[in-house]
């Protein structure tokens, strides 16, 4: 099983649960997918992922720590600490 999260995509917002804080009935925007692969004795399955505004926004915090470089800049220069 695999999870596909795309931020920034085209939304399709409607009112439905969050799939992050799991919270009821509210406006959610679609972020991705939860998937599974087919094969044999298994059908290939695709979930759609929905977010509220809060949770998209931790979400768009993940990605830019995971891109933001590992190296502190110093160290990258080769500066002394």
């Amino acid at each position: 099983m695999s999870v596909r999260l795309r931020i920034g995509g085209p939304l399709i917002a409607g009112m439905g649960p969050c799939f992050m804080c799991q919270r009821g009935y509210i406006q959610v925007v679609a972020c991705g997918e939860l998937t599974r692969n087919g094969g044999p004795g298994h059908e290939a399955t695709e979930i759609p992922l929905y977010v509220c505004g809060a949770c998209e926004g931790k979400l768009t915090l993940l990605l830019a720590d995971a891109l933001r470089s590992p190296v502190r800049p110093y160290v990258a220069a080769g500066l002394p600490h």
